[in-house]
């Protein structure tokens, strides 16, 4: 009899009872299931195996992107905890970081392509006697970094390069084809032993003493993969103490960790710089008697708060970017300093008022208590007082206590000789303001200023003041107006109705596509920006006629700076710091 086997899953017949009514046959039993599973993946097979191809590459594929990822530490764990300063640079960074990178340098065309910019490293080391393609791109490994000390009085800086090796036999041989060179034949070489590692010292030989007073000791290693240059044979004991676990390590520091610890871990690039080391190593320093006796240098007042700050670079698909980070302890700090760092505030608002069609400008929403925490850190000098009263700033009549914190200036770069621009201040006092204002074109005209004339624009007085001795009055004729809370000082009335038009018919620079570009990459809600259209500004300094204050720059042949879109730095701040970030968008 035949039975057909359907092989679809819950389909299978079920197997035949014993006729005799006994237990059932075990193997006649199996033989069904047995066989349609023979049948299932008889059938399936041309889907499973391929399948099962794709789970393994991507297994090793994923397993491949987790190596490119992990960071490599070779050159952290020997750089000793007692530098100041530290700065790496990830030369095998994550596929993305690597990614972007290379799509930024290629839109340059010095840097268009790999061998383009290996030929820029050839140039640069062209006097060493060694070349970047021949002798150090063959066993360069996944990092370079560069550590420093603050040194005591006038002694040398004890400075160290790191070069992480991936053939250390190449690697020794770059460095004793750079000690055969011009520059290495003017020292005596010999080897010493230190923790096992074979250390080459080098000091100036007698014969070039006299006569090259810049030539200092040095000496280098090859410690656990990594090539080590340092200023001193002392410094290079310290970094194989630190490999070996003899001593303290940077990365081991409390310091170091909170600091790092506020910027992104995917990075190309990072500096470090250890301000409680260094502040201490500055006062050292600035209270010997002789120093206080000259400068009467009593403290560092809110320096004294700095305990670190960090810059980590990364590259974007349209750009490059730099986040830095710098942490104060609070309760060294002054109280109006203090209070300036809590409320920042946001630069928002006053960026409204900026026209699209400025190049650049600068903005910050804490003018008032930045302005305070200076006067305090000036101290009850007398002369700083008369000065700052002088020009109205402070004083009975004084604007300080009427100014909001709002403060921006903009500037536009044309075809004529002086670039326009304006300042403006937030205030809760017009008639305070126009005063201000007043008085500083006053003081500007030395006492000369010519009648000041009235106007109106779209409903705003606009006060113009001409100033004696500038010829070209078309291009800066000073004007200024008071509206909305806001105190307008202009170079001309155009740029004063520019503004106006901005402010009222919500057409700010904000709306500008390269600043919105710029503004999506920086720090959200930033309490300060600074920007640059440098695709605008250069443009306007190639097209620029002869006799510009600025044609005489000579950017027409300088092609590199043609894939520059904009620049953008924001930052924020609190009691236990500030943040930054710096962001070149790129064409």
């Amino acid at each position: 009899m035949n039975h057909e086997i359907d092989a679809t899953p819950g389909q299978f017949p079920e197997p035949p009872s014993n006729p005799e009514g006994g237990a059932p046959d075990p193997v006649n039993a199996t033989l069904p299931s047995a066989l349609s599973t023979r049948s299932w993946f008889a059938r399936y097979r041309r889907l499973l195996i391929p399948a099962a191809g794709l789970v393994v590459v991507g297994a090793a594929a994923a397993a491949a992107l987790v190596l490119v990822l992990t960071p490599r530490t070779s050159v952290e764990k020997m750089v000793p905890a007692s530098v100041d300063v530290y700065a790496v640079a990830n030369l095998d960074p994550s596929v993305s970081q690597k990614m972007n990178l290379l799509r930024a340098v290629h839109r340059f065309p010095d840097t268009s392509t790999d061998q383009k910019l290996a030929q820029q490293l050839d140039t640069a080391l062209k006097d060493s006697g060694i070349t970047f393609t021949g002798d150090i791109q063959p066993w360069l490994g996944a990092q370079v970094a560069l550590a420093a000390r603050i040194p005591q009085g006038n002694a040398e800086v004890p400075v160290a390069l790191f070069v992480v090796s991936r053939d250390d036999a190449k690697a020794m041989a770059a460095l004793t084809k750079l000690r055969a060179g011009s520059q290495g034949q003017k020292y005596r070489w010999h080897d010493t032993a230190y923790g096992g590692i074979t250390i080459t010292v080098g000091s100036p030989t007698t014969s070039t003493t006299p006569t090259s007073g810049a030539l200092k000791a040095g000496a280098y290693a090859i410690v656990d993969h990594v090539v080590v240059i340092a200023s001193s044979e002392a410094l290079v004991h310290e970094i194989i103490d630190a490999d070996q676990g003899r001593s303290a390590r940077l990365t081991d520091s409390a310091d170091y960790k909170a600091t790092l610890s506020k910027l992104p871990a995917d990075r190309l690039a990072l500096a470090y710089v250890n301000g409680q080391s260094m502040i201490s190593r500055l006062k050292t320093q600035l209270t010997t008697p002789l120093a206080a006796s000259l400068a009467g240098i009593k403290g560092l007042g809110d320096a004294e708060a700095f305990q670190g700050a960090a810059l980590a670079l990364s590259a974007r698909q349209d750009g490059i970017v730099a986040d830095a980070t710098v942490r104060l302890n609070a309760g060294k700090l002054s109280a109006s300093t203090r209070d300036a760092l809590a409320h920042a505030g946001h630069a928002d608002s006053v960026i409204g008022w900026i026209p699209s069609s400025s190049d650049g400008f600068f903005a910050f929403a804490s003018l008032n208590r930045t302005i305070q925490s200076a006067l305090d850190q000036a101290g009850p000098d007398p002369s700083v007082r008369q000065a700052t009263d002088s020009v109205g700033l402070t004083g009975p009549q004084g604007i300080l206590q009427h100014l909001t914190g709002d403060f921006a200036v903009e500037a536009e770069l044309d075809r004529s000789v002086f670039p326009s621009g304006a300042v403006m201040l937030g205030t809760d006092d017009a008639t305070r303001m126009r005063s201000f204002f007043n008085g500083i074109l006053g003081l500007a005209a030395e006492g000369q200023a010519g009648r000041p004339t009235n106007t109106t624009y779209r409903g705003v007085s606009i006060t113009t003041m001409a100033i004696p001795g500038i010829a070209t009055q078309d291009h800066f004729l000073p004007a200024f107006a008071v509206l909305d809370g806001m105190g307008v000082l202009a170079s001309t009335p155009t740029e004063l109705k520019a503004i106006i038009d901005a402010h009222k018919d919500h057409t700010a620079i904000g709306k500008d596509a390269t600043y919105g570009a710029a503004a999506k990459a920086s720090i959200s809600n930033p309490a300060s920006v600074f920007y640059l259209d440098l695709a605008k500004i250069v443009k306007a300094i190639e097209t620029a006629p002869a006799g510009s204050v600025v044609q005489g720059l000579h950017l027409k042949t300088t092609g590199n700076l043609t894939p520059l879109r904009a620049f953008i730095l924001t930052s924020d701040s609190s009691p236990d710091g500030m943040v930054e970030r710096f962001v070149v968008i790129l064409q």
